[in-house]
């Protein structure tokens, strides 16, 4: 999941924080986030265990001219920003239930950072491979710029529309890159963006980690429920990422596990649970 959660008593409690180096029989991973709870589960502290110690959280809140200033809805999505927004890792991994909030929250957080002079632009990546069992709509008309456009859907969606979408292409802020396209480059400054991670392999994802460049960060966002050819059942790339190298100081990774989009979102979390557990 990414975090932690530990229940202490009052007495526990004490010797934990009296005491800093107690925390080192939970074996943490590097980069794991740790939920401190009371006797009545009751959340009393949230840490990120990195390079031997345990930090707070960079305050939860995000802001950029598109979307103003947004904060998180829950625990998970705390852990998301703070991921996002700290340059410890340069592997970010951000998976979670329809409706959760990747792209919503990767987003904000890549145009926050670009803002703020963190980096240049953002590389958008989104496997193109369509929904599963529907058939394919053909060669679309149009330019490279043209075929790459219905890509852009979860951006637009969370920024205002094409005109936003416009002006961050025409500002050399944003850049979509067909998947099949990106063997031999190199990006640099960069935030490498990937959307629906869930539908690649870990040759994919190999191929992904050997662009990241000079100051250039690697973000995926995936729902291993949402995978659109049965290839990614049996090779899921991020789920064998996740398995290798957790623990390693360069990755992080956050599952969000509640659907904020509305409660009909939900239904489709739902179905899946009842759907696994038969």
């Amino acid at each position: 999941m990414g975090y932690t959660r530990i229940s202490l008593t009052p007495a526990e409690m004490a010797d934990f924080y009296s005491a800093p180096m107690g925390f080192e029989d939970l074996h943490l991973p590097e980069n794991e986030y740790l939920i401190i709870e009371d006797e009545n589960a009751k959340v009393v502290d949230k840490l990120c265990y990195q390079k031997g110690k345990l930090r707070s959280l960079i305050p939860g809140r995000i802001s950029n001219r598109y979307m103003g200033t947004v904060k998180p809805r829950n625990l998970e999505q705390e852990f998301a920003f703070d991921m996002f927004l700290d340059r410890t890792s340069s592997v970010k991994i951000l998976r979670g239930v329809y409706g959760s909030g990747k792209d919503f929250i990767m987003l904000n957080a890549a145009l926050q950072l670009i803002e703020d002079g963190e980096f240049d632009r953002i590389i958008y990546i989104r496997p193109n491979v369509t929904v599963a069992n529907v058939p394919e709509i053909g060669f679309l008309p149009g330019d490279a710029d043209d075929k790459l456009a219905w890509t852009l859907g979860p951006i637009a969606d969370n920024i205002g529309g094409e005109d936003a979408i416009e002006f961050l292409v025409k500002s050399d802020k944003l850049t979509a890159i067909p998947l099949p396209f990106i063997r031999g480059r190199s990006f640099a400054n960069s935030i490498i963006y990937v959307s629906e991670g869930q539908n690649m392999t870990l040759e994919i994802v190999k191929l992904l980690l050997g662009r990241v460049g000079e100051n250039s960060e690697l973000w995926i966002n995936s729902d291993c429920h949402q995978t659109d050819r049965k290839i990614f059942d049996k090779d899921n790339g991020v789920t064998r990422l996740i398995e290798i190298l957790k623990g390693n100081e360069l990755v992080s990774y956050v599952s969000l596990v509640k659907s904020e989009r509305s409660k009909v979102a939900e239904l489709a979390t739902l179905i899946d649970e009842i759907e696994y557990s038969r």
